[in-house]
């Protein structure tokens, strides 16, 4: 097969890859291949596949819905989440959001750096980044980040008395984690999310900035189930 431009000039430059050393290779949707370097035509990486295989998803998927710290941060959160192996990241709007111009993620590049974390980490996944949810409604209105057959939901909350841990249920298809901004949520917020069933959740007495909350609260999730560690 031959590569896509982009990933011609990553294995040929970037990783200086020479003509018969192993190369590895995914979809993004859990096929894998390995196989080795045949040649370059064109500047294009052709590689020769030797074994194909198939990977399933891995359960229960975990997902954040987060708010948007700002571009730099938002996009190294979204670069460790996706090395973790998290099904999706979802960018929400909040009471207490950041309003400012030029503040608003382009999901595009976002998704490029979810995919360049996830060749960077031999993911068979690729990470996907989404925009434009809210997380606070009329109560019992059913909103896409907190909605979902067999989703269990948890809301980090700095008010809240139980600990992540407690509020995960032993067996789950997908966790959702919903991580506020500066100021956390509001208890607006909190008792709208706990009436569509999330569960109120603390990371402990440290005030956490917004990513660094979603990247503990994610790889704590993960090793509850296994997933990690």
């Amino acid at each position: 097969m031959t590569l896509a431009p982009a990933d011609s000039h990553h294995a040929l430059r970037s990783l200086r890859l020479r003509v018969g050393e192993p190369v590895s290779l995914a979809d993004g949707r859990g096929r894998m291949a390995r196989g080795r370097l045949a040649r370059e035509e064109q500047g294009r990486a052709v590689i020769e596949v030797e074994v194909i295989s198939t990977v399933s998803l891995p359960t229960p998927a975990v997902s954040v819905a987060m708010a948007n710290p700002g571009w730099d941060r938002m996009r190294w959160a979204v670069q460790k989440l996706a090395e973790l192996g998290i099904s999706e990241v979802l960018v929400i709007d909040t009471e207490r959001s950041a309003r400012s111009s030029g503040r608003e993620p382009a999901i595009d590049r976002l998704n490029e750096v979810a995919r360049q974390a996830a060749m960077q980490s031999r993911q068979p996944f690729v990470t996907a980044v989404r925009g434009g949810y809210a997380p606070s409604a009329a109560p019992g209105t059913a909103l896409p980040v907190v909605s979902g057959e067999g989703l269990s939901l948890v809301m980090l909350w700095e008010k809240a008395t139980a600990s992540l841990t407690e509020c995960l249920p032993q067996e789950a298809s997908g966790v959702r984690l919903l991580v506020g901004p500066e100021g956390g949520f509001t208890q607006e917020e909190a008792e709208a999310a706990g009436k569509q069933g999330a569960a109120l959740a603390s990371l402990g007495s440290n005030i956490l900035r917004t990513e660094t909350a979603a990247i503990v609260g994610a790889a704590l999730v993960l090793a509850r189930y296994g997933r990690l560690g």
